[in-house]
């Protein structure tokens, strides 16, 4: 069986060289169609052991799914939630056209043109310009 991780301990998956030890959807699937296939006609699976066996199945899949997906948006790079930290902090940075110092608090963060922009004031500044910030206690 394959464990989700809390959003605070994540870790990227290690590769391993070892082969898998727990059954996928299509070996299930497998185990149910043979299972269909070799018993006696005189004596069919009952009506609720079936039904059991597909419930099974779909949960087994759309576990998959939440896991193959959680692990997509925690290694996005366009995951907002690791900037989180930021927010409600005083930040200093160089203002790109007037070429001097600025500092602020950062109130918002925006994802766009793939890029993080930090909302100080009425202004957008691009997280990269960010000089050093004062954590708040």
């Amino acid at each position: 069986m394959t464990f989700i991780n809390t959003i605070n301990s994540y870790s990227a998956p290690t590769t391993s060289t070892q082969p898998k030890q727990e059954l996928g959807k299509e070996a299930f699937l497998k185990i149910l169609v043979t299972q269909l296939q070799q018993q006696d006609p005189t004596q069919p699976q009952k009506d609720g052991e079936f039904v059991a066996q597909m419930a099974q199945l779909s949960v087994l899949e759309q576990l998959s799914n939440l896991n193959n997906s959680l692990t997509a948006y925690l290694d996005s790079s366009n995951n907002l939630s690791q900037y989180s930290y930021v927010l409600g902090n005083k930040v200093t940075w160089t203002n790109p056209e007037t070429k001097m110092q600025e500092s602020g608090t950062v109130t918002g963060i925006n994802y766009k043109n793939n890029q993080v922009y930090y909302k100080i004031g009425d202004q957008e500044i691009l997280s990269s310009s960010i000089h050093s910030m004062e954590m708040n206690q």
